[in-house]
């Protein structure tokens, strides 16, 4: 099973927000190699922004090294920008949001895991949160 993660996963485990335990799951099963994860470049460069603007260099460099070793991460390539500026015209959502929403397609994921609840709406891809998706496919592992 392959996942495509969202900013807010990542986020939800650097801050420590509700039930980021969830997402904390996710990402070591994704570093223990029992799931694929991927992730866009957008989603690096937003978490690494969180890193740069707390002065935490090291942790941002740990972050962008285990993000090379361990996800597919999905370029903004020609392709890419097309289908995620469509996807952006059709669902009314942000660009940002769009190139990660077609990333999930792009790189062959069964699933888009993100706790925005716009997306969640809008989208017809599947979309599940951290918590649902532990709920249902992590609890034996």
């Amino acid at each position: 099973m392959k996942v495509n993660l969202d900013t807010n996963i990542f986020i939800a485990v650097k801050n420590k927000e509700p039930d980021y335990e969830y997402s904390e799951k996710i990402i070591d099963n994704i570093e223990a190699k029992e799931i694929e994860g991927a992730m866009s470049t957008i989603v690096l460069a937003e978490v690494l922004v969180g890193f740069y603007r707390n002065a935490e260099k090291e942790e941002a460099e740990r972050f962008s090294s285990s993000a090379l070793l361990n996800y597919d991460i999905i370029p903004v390539n020609q392709e890419v920008a097309n289908k995620s500026a469509q996807i952006r015209a059709q669902y009314n959502i942000k660009l940002p949001d769009a190139i990660i929403t077609f990333s999930t397609i792009f790189s062959g994921s069964d699933y888009l895991i993100t706790h925005d609840k716009t997306l969640h709406k809008k989208l017809k891809i599947q979309k599940i949160t951290s918590k649902e998706f532990v709920e249902k496919h992590l609890q034996d592992v």
